[in-house]
């Protein structure tokens, strides 16, 4: 019996974090759905520019968020 134990904790002591694995500080994996045509243009774009997709979405989303005033979202549930 795993006592002071959630599900959720055994869960995480069990599974490491892989989605941190290989990547360099301040950055982090994760999904998105985008349409077909983005990425074709954003496959072509790093293919011509000899650069990675890595890097044409960087700069896409770098250059969108540029002197935006962004309110933070709270952590915490009510």
């Amino acid at each position: 019996m795993l006592t002071g134990l959630t599900l959720e904790r055994v869960f995480t002591m069990a599974m490491p974090n892989t989605s941190q694995k290989g990547l360099k500080d301040g950055w982090t994996r994760d999904t998105f759905i985008l349409r077909r045509e983005y990425l074709e243009k954003i496959k072509a774009l790093a293919y011509w520019e000899r650069i990675s997709i890595k890097e044409v979405i960087d700069e896409a989303l770098g250059s969108y968020l540029k002197g935006k005033k962004i309110k933070p979202i709270s952590n915490e549930r009510t």
